[in-house]
């Protein structure tokens, strides 16, 4: 049977719950910072994902149709604890043949959401999940099936106090 495309995004929402699928999906990673991969002494991590003073990038989904991102959010067990100054930001991309790869995050002037500063980590602050700010502009949130996106993780050149384990989740809800 042919598939009817449906404009209503109502009707759309309607029929997917009443056929009990899922109107958000969810894709996720997970991803460690920690100051050197000398040992697994806190705050060095012998298999961290990133370091301190490194640009890692970390792929998380491909996309199985056309679909909208609806959600970006970050969350830590604990956050990256950065000596004075530091910072530590993931920003996520999707990548286009033939041109520039896109961000989909606006937070903190471009660079992302940030997972990683002197006061996060610490034992009175609490890891409480922190939603990106998707870009406004036309068109970035949709993705076509096979696109890919993926994470840019930035360690500042500051020392890592406290090594940290964040998970990052992106929703996204197919489009017709």
């Amino acid at each position: 049977m042919a598939h009817a495309v449906v404009n209503d995004p109502q009707a759309r929402f309607i029929e997917q719950c009443t056929q009990g699928r899922k109107v958000r999906n969810i894709a996720g990673t997970g991803f460690s910072v920690a100051q050197a991969r000398t040992n697994s002494t806190d705050p060095n991590l012998a298999n961290a994902t990133a370091i301190k003073a490194q640009t890692e990038y970390k792929s998380f989904f491909v996309a199985p149709c056309d679909c909208k991102v609806v959600r970006i959010y970050v969350n830590g067990t604990p956050y990256v604890d950065m000596a004075s100054s530091g910072t530590t930001y993931v920003q996520v991309y999707k990548a286009v043949i033939g041109a520039s790869d896109t961000a989909l995050l606006t937070d903190n002037t471009a660079s992302g959401i940030q997972v990683g500063e002197a006061t996060l980590g610490s034992a009175t602050v609490l890891d409480t999940a922190i939603d990106g700010t998707l870009s406004s502009t036309a068109g970035v949130v949709n993705l076509l099936e096979g696109q890919h996106v993926y994470a840019k993780i930035v360690v500042s050149n500051h020392n890592v106090d406290a090594r940290g384990y964040i998970s990052l989740c992106m929703e996204w809800t197919p489009t017709d």
